[in-house]
């Protein structure tokens, strides 16, 4: 954590993805909506909209207590501007043994010189031919 700032830092997207993946994994809500900006938006495994960091706290705080990502490789990223990206990729949830792989986009926002994810989507969807089980 920054001292002062009350939010961690996040001067890269690889460090964006490193922090989301272990904040996800540890449950630490907390932590998790740092990653987020105020206003963001989420669309996940349910249709509804969450808007705003308490829709989306409350999203996130509903899963299960065995929910993990078993594996998220870095992915793709398209820069729009300086300080605006995409990101597109697979993850792979689990609950258990139970495996969800999902097709995950975020959009990313720097501000203050940390990225914060302003949109993000998620569809369970199966990973294409010869990606299944990405590791």
């Amino acid at each position: 954590m920054t001292v002062g700032t009350g939010m961690s830092p996040t001067p890269t997207i690889d460090s964006l993805h490193a922090q989301w993946v272990a904040a996800f994994n540890s449950h630490d809500l907390d932590r998790h909506m740092e990653l987020y900006a105020e206003d963001a938006i989420l669309f996940g495994g349910v249709d509804q909209l969450q808007d705003g960091r308490a829709a989306i706290r409350a999203y996130f705080g509903a899963r299960g207590p065995q929910m993990r990502v078993r594996a998220y490789p870095m992915p793709q990223v398209r820069d729009l501007t300086a300080d605006v990206a995409v990101t597109a990729g697979h993850v792979d949830f689990a609950d258990g043994d139970q495996l969800s792989p999902y097709r995950m986009t975020w959009v990313l926002v720097k501000r203050g010189g940390n990225w914060r994810i302003t949109q993000h989507h998620g569809k369970i969807g199966a990973h294409p031919v010869g990606k299944k089980g990405i590791s």
